[in-house]
């Protein structure tokens, strides 16, 4: 049986205890000197307002308790895009975490070597580089956003640890993996080598319709923790009103038998915060329509200023700059969003396209 432990809270009023009372508290999963990484979402250079990354509030509290407990807390992520220094520093410091690290002196992680592990359990992988910022930690405490994914509709619990593999080879997996099912069987992979010890989902200021990087605020108050990333999706999904095997991830973890066969819910249960009016990424309207919508392409607005991060990104070269604006071949797309989620100005929107 999982436990998933449900409270409301806000930034300002965020008690991690009261939470992780019920999982043993922080002492089951952080002793004396352990160096644990705090596994941020931190997708791209964003600020905290727009709900894209783990909020520094947040990750504050938790590492005061981890700090309580003995540990030595560092922050870490490989957001999309290239993992570089200077990448890193630019998404710290947008997201608000630079700030933090230097007021409560707390380590990010600057390192971008990687190193090549087995799989031996893998569906789609058997073999994967990995950051070695994960690698070398003691204990992982993994920090979902409560966010909507164009392409995997809910990113949660079980695609927080997508963060461990390095930059553009997510965009080669992306071209490797183009069908949702596969896709989500590969994050799953990865969660069978790099398993983090505990997950606290930061569903206080959530993010609804056009996620990951681009969708709208919305304050939900919600703060969930577990040991199992897939009890705590299922979780967020009968909080929303989703039907949890509409979601990738959680359909092919119920097919590889990951499902528990019962979740405990010991502070409050999903239907005692349950959120009324939760909008969904259009790519997945049909999970509360009940009707398939029609195929999504990523078309490219007035917006577009030519940065180029969509060019880099896309793993089939489907999108050129040409002047003062990104072009998209459509013959080549295979529409996984990845320009969508990088897009620093919003300028690309998913939307049917009469293709000749």
């Amino acid at each position: 049986m999982a436990t998933v432990s449900i409270v409301k809270g806000t930034y300002s009023d965020l008690d991690i205890e009261t939470l992780l009372a019920p999982l043993g508290g922080m002492g089951r999963f952080v002793k004396k000197n352990d160096n644990v990484l705090l596994k941020v979402n931190l997708l791209s250079t964003k600020g905290p307002e727009k709900a894209v990354t783990t909020h520094p509030d947040f990750v504050r509290a938790v590492a005061k308790v981890v700090r309580k407990a003995g540990g030595n807390p560092y922050i870490g992520d490989s957001p999309a895009g290239r993992f570089s220094k200077r990448y890193l520093k630019k998404a710290y410091t947008r997201s608000g975490l630079a700030d933090l690290a230097k007021e409560k002196e707390i380590p990010l992680n600057f390192n971008t070597a990687i190193k090549k592990l087995d799989i031996p359990e893998g569906k789609r992988l058997q073999r994967s580089p990995i950051c070695q910022y994960a690698v070398k930690a003691d204990k992982i405490i993994a920090l979902p956003k409560l966010k909507t994914h164009s392409f995997q509709y809910m990113t949660l619990a079980c695609k927080i640890m997508y963060g461990v593999v390095p930059g553009l080879t997510k965009a080669k997996y992306h071209a490797q993996f183009p069908k949702k099912a596969s896709f989500a069987d590969m994050m799953l992979d990865i969660l069978t080598i790099v398993k983090p010890q505990l997950y606290i989902l930061d569903g206080i200021l959530g993010m609804q319709g056009q996620g990951p990087g681009s969708g709208d605020p919305v304050k939900m108050d919600l703060v969930l923790g577990s040991t199992d990333p897939v009890a705590m999706d299922i979780a967020v999904c009968k909080i929303l009103g989703i039907e949890p095997v509409g979601i990738p991830v959680l359909k092919r973890a119920k097919v590889r038998g990951l499902w528990p066969e019962k979740i405990d819910y010991p502070i409050q249960r999903p239907a005692d915060v349950a959120y009324k009016g939760f909008r969904l990424p259009n790519t997945a309207d049909h999970l509360l329509t009940g009707k398939r919508p029609p195929r999504k392409s990523p078309v490219i607005s007035d917006k577009c200023t030519a940065c180029g991060d969509c060019e880099s990104i896309c793993p089939k070269n489907a999108v050129k700059v040409q002047g003062r604006m990104a072009e998209v071949t459509y013959s080549r797309c295979i529409r996984c969003f990845c320009c969508h989620e990088v897009c620093p100005e919003n300028a690309i929107m998913l939307r049917s396209v009469e293709l000749n």
